[in-house]
């Protein structure tokens, strides 16, 4: 069984809070890189802004029957279908 690793953190001056080393090298940030901290039902989350992009890609991308259809095309179609019906 595996432990997930658990972090005291405290308040500094002005709000300021060190992340420890193996966590910044775990987000793959440096010093002056932009932290994100995310409130859900569980808490906070804190993650960086290239680990949030990989994450909402990965929640865009299509699957099952979706994965099959070109949306955009079958938009295009239509549009031009409506305008040939106009006569445009």
């Amino acid at each position: 069984m595996t432990t997930t690793p658990a972090y005291h953190l405290k308040i500094q001056a002005q709000g300021r809070v060190v992340v420890p080393t193996d966590v910044r090298a775990d987000l793959g940030v440096q010093e002056g890189d932009e932290l994100i901290l995310l409130r859900d039902e569980h808490g906070y989350r804190l993650t960086s802004r290239r680990l949030l992009v990989l994450e909402l890609q990965g929640s865009l991308r299509k699957t099952g029957a979706a994965a099959e259809r070109d949306l955009t095309q079958e938009l295009l179609d239509d549009r031009r279908a409506e305008a040939a019906s106009k006569g445009w």
